[in-house]
């Protein structure tokens, strides 16, 4: 079937941020391998060419976690965009779902997951066995020969070094001292020297160090030499040749064959069974070990029954015969067991971590299995978070987006390897490794269905909507003069809510409503009574819609002044009564809504004192001028 132009749209649309969102997701992972390897890079002459192997065998490793991030960046910038430029909201009100106008998507990253599930399984572990290999070679590479001034100098084989001056142009090193380490503590020397040269042999192989006017200390071992512990040696000029290997001799990758990231999923099938069967095995011998040595039941044989008088059983009563023995042989009986005892103890625990050490290899092996898939699920449900997110947001660019993705990788990777780490040490089963999609499936699932019914979510609006009515933020009026008024206030109608409005404060300020602490059964079982201040609330919203109208700026600034009072604050939490009843029998979250009623009661008394302040300065304005239309 010929594709629509829209499928066209959205693809080219996602196509060209994808391929960014990679780049720069693979970029920032390249850089995380690095800051671990360099001080394994740095001050060893590596060539170009070594290091623009080990960045191409990296970035070929990273490419199965830099595309779920490279999805979740651009499905969220994409659907940013469409909802941000209102091309979202034009296909929505053409009739067109949300999961329609993902259908493009979907598809695509269906593709891309098997896509990535074939790269693991076949291009992933023959690349982490190169890069082991070249990891490993560049770790035991000696670093390139580099002498600093004023410090000791320990990385060439069995020698420490110290320089105090340097010449930069000609390399002369000047007041040397040399610690020869090479034949042990107990054979040291010490050679003092006014200047030094060093240089590599051509096949890089030695270390050749000329000497010039110094001295050599050195300790005289020799139990038959009589006189001071040390040799002294005078030179003018001498010359030490010193293996030291500064060629770079890189491994083959058949030395990191048996890692588990080296192998596709049939090799890590078939480790798994050579493994377990090898653990079997190793387990039953230990069985038959411990069965021979720590459970033996020695019984008396016709040899033994000599060497008691008058016993005839086969059977000893071993508590009997320890109770007559003497206090010497009871000593010595258990100095024996102890021993015994002890050293079984160590022999099972080396048993015991030897069989953990191979069922933790086994289940990294199981990790590695798992992986594979994991990360090429994560490309959809990483999918259905962007996309979702980004059409309820509707924020483009690289601001919003960059943050809830950076947001949603901490989550995964916490959660990745948390359970990976917990399946590993054997405390998890192995849906450990299945954690992180257990966490983020179902987020994927929520932001799909939301955004699919319109939903109102994350919007700043509703956000603070939410914190208004439960935490009770403050709002202030904003009452302004009107340049059309339709109606004039009925001022004889509003001086008699004014003097209502004003006395029902009063009492209201001196109540035990708002004087008192709250009651917790009433406020979870049986409900508060609210009616006097709904009431002053009901006229204080009718006063101030009346004399809105009002054309007189003082008027309505003293308007401004009533402040908007939140009755359901003191009010039972829930509208439902088994709702509220479950709270308050929950006395933690009972405790948390009690408190916020307590709160709310604070703030409602200081409102009333507001509305008699307001109310007075009204009716004092009223008295001193007629309120003008």
């Amino acid at each position: 079937m010929k594709p629509k132009r829209l499928d066209i749209f959205i693809l080219r649309s996602f196509l060209l941020l994808f391929a960014a969102a990679f780049f720069i997701c693979l970029f920032v992972l390249l850089m995380n391998i690095l800051w671990r390897w360099v001080e394994d890079l740095v001050g060893k002459g590596f060539t170009l060419g070594v290091l623009a192997k080990f960045f191409y065998l990296s970035s070929v490793m990273l490419v199965p976690e830099a595309l779920p991030l490279g999805v979740l960046m651009a499905s969220l910038i994409t659907f940013g965009n469409f909802g941000e430029r209102l091309e979202l909201l034009a296909m929505r009100t053409a009739g067109i779902s949300l999961l329609r106008i993902m259908r493009p998507l979907i598809i695509f990253c269906c593709c891309l997951a098997g896509m990535s599930f074939y790269f693991q399984n076949v291009v992933g572990p023959k690349a982490s066995a190169k890069f082991s290999a070249l990891g490993y070679s560049i770790m035991h590479k000696n670093p390139e020969l580099e002498i600093p001034e004023g410090v000791f100098y320990s990385l060439i084989p069995g020698y420490n070094m110290y320089a105090k001056h340097k010449n930069p142009d000609t390399g002369v090193l000047s007041s040397v001292i040399i610690y020869n380490l090479s034949k042990g503590y107990e054979n040291l020397s010490v050679i003092v020297a006014d200047s030094a040269m060093l240089e590599t042999t051509a096949d890089k192989q030695y270390l050749y160090m000329h000497l010039y006017s110094g001295e050599q200390f050195s300790q005289d071992n020799d139990v038959s030499s009589k006189g001071k512990p040390y040799r002294r040696e005078s030179f003018r000029e001498k010359h030490i040749l010193v293996a030291f290997d500064s060629d770079f001799q890189e491994f083959g990758a058949g030395i990191m064959s048996s890692q588990a990231a080296s192998k596709n999923m049939s090799q890590i099938r078939h480790s798994i069974d050579s493994l377990s069967a090898l653990q079997d095995s190793v387990g039953v011998g230990n069985l038959t070990d411990y069965r021979q040595q720590a459970l033996n039941t020695y019984r008396l044989t016709k040899a033994d029954s000599t060497l008691y008088a008058g016993m005839t059983e086969k059977v000893i009563n071993v508590d009997s015969v320890f109770a007559v023995a003497s206090r010497m042989t009871q000593l010595d009986v258990r100095s024996s067991m102890r021993t015994r005892i002890q050293s079984q103890q160590s022999e099972l625990n080396i048993k015991g971590r030897s069989m953990f050490d191979q069922d933790r290899s086994i289940r990294k092996h199981w990790i590695q299995w798992m992986k594979k898939l994991t990360l090429s699920l994560s490309i959809l449900i990483f999918f259905f978070i962007g996309a979702p997110l980004g059409a309820i947001i509707r924020k483009g660019g690289l601001g919003v987006p960059v943050i809830i993705s950076v947001m949603t990788f901490i989550l995964y990777y916490i959660t990745q390897v948390s359970g990976e780490k917990m399946f590993r040490e054997g405390e998890w089963s192995i849906a450990g490794c299945w954690f992180s999609t257990m966490v983020l499936a179902p987020l994927s699932v929520f932001f799909t269905v939301k955004a699919n019914k319109d939903s109102t979510l994350f919007q700043m609006d509703v956000v603070t909507e939410f914190f208004r009515y439960w935490f009770g933020s403050r709002q202030k009026r904003n009452v302004v003069r009107k340049d059309v008024v339709i109606e004039d206030p009925d001022l004889n109608r509003c001086k008699g809510l004014l003097e209502s409005i004003k006395a029902s404060a009063v009492e209201l300020h001196t109540s035990s409503l708002l004087n008192s602490m709250p009651d917790y059964m009433r406020l979870f079982f049986h409900g508060v009574d609210t009616s006097s201040l709904d009431v002053m609330n009901s006229e204080l919203e009718e006063l101030v819609t009346d004399l809105g109208n009002s054309r007189d700026r003082i008027v309505l600034d003293i308007l401004n002044g009533f402040p908007i009072i939140q009755a359901h604050g003191i009010q039972s939490p829930f509208s439902k009564r088994w709702a509220n009843r479950m709270a308050g029998v929950v006395f933690p979250v009972g405790l948390l809504f009690w408190l916020r009623a307590w709160l709310f009661t604070r703030k409602i008394k200081r409102q009333t004192a507001e509305v008699i302040t307001a109310a007075e300065r009204l009716t004092e304005y009223s008295k001193n001028k007629n309120i003008k239309d």
